[in-house]
């Protein structure tokens, strides 16, 4: 009997773990990256991107957490992702439907065939009250950059994202 207990209790363990979905390395659950401050980073991100095809449209995915290449990733829900696509003007897929392209195999956008800027909210810290540190990155075809970001809350309400050193960049 003493055993049933600990099986039960333990996949009992087991099932509230998975719902609560995924963490980051702090255990922060992911969701909880989807707020203003967030949103302030990546439009901030958006703003400072190169341009390395003048003129030829493109498409942006966001994941949240850390990437494992070619395995597991994060993708930023869709409501998320609608929201940034209307305050930016530009346009979001979510990372889940992207293909690559032969024989270079960068990310692809399905429904228009153009690459995609690949972002990624690595990790978020709280360093004060309405304050986070983030760590994150973008990708479009070879090139890429990873920063670490400051974003506060502003008297008015509004955050404001400030570009801190580059960690890696090509």
């Amino acid at each position: 009997m003493d055993s049933t207990w600990k099986i039960l209790a333990a996949t009992l363990s087991l099932f509230l773990l998975a719902a609560c979905g995924p963490v980051d390395a702090d255990g922060r659950a992911l969701a909880q990256y989807e707020q203003p401050a967030t949103k302030a980073l990546v439009l901030e991100m958006l703003r400072q991107l190169p341009d390395p095809n003048p003129g030829v449209p493109k498409s942006h995915a966001l994941t949240l957490g850390e990437i494992v290449r070619g395995r597991d990733f994060t993708a930023a829900s869709v409501p998320f992702m609608q929201e940034l696509a209307k305050a930016s003007g530009l346009r979001f897929v979510s990372p889940e439907v992207l293909t690559t392209a032969k024989p270079t195999n960068h990310a692809i956008d399905p429904d228009t065939r153009v690459p995609v800027f690949v972002l990624q909210v690595r990790s978020m810290k709280p360093v004060a009250a309405q304050s986070w540190e983030y760590e994150a990155a973008w990708s479009y075809k070879d090139r890429f950059e990873r920063r670490r970001w400051k974003v506060s809350a502003a008297a008015s309400g509004s955050y404001k994202a400030e570009a801190l050193e580059v960690i890696e960049a090509k």
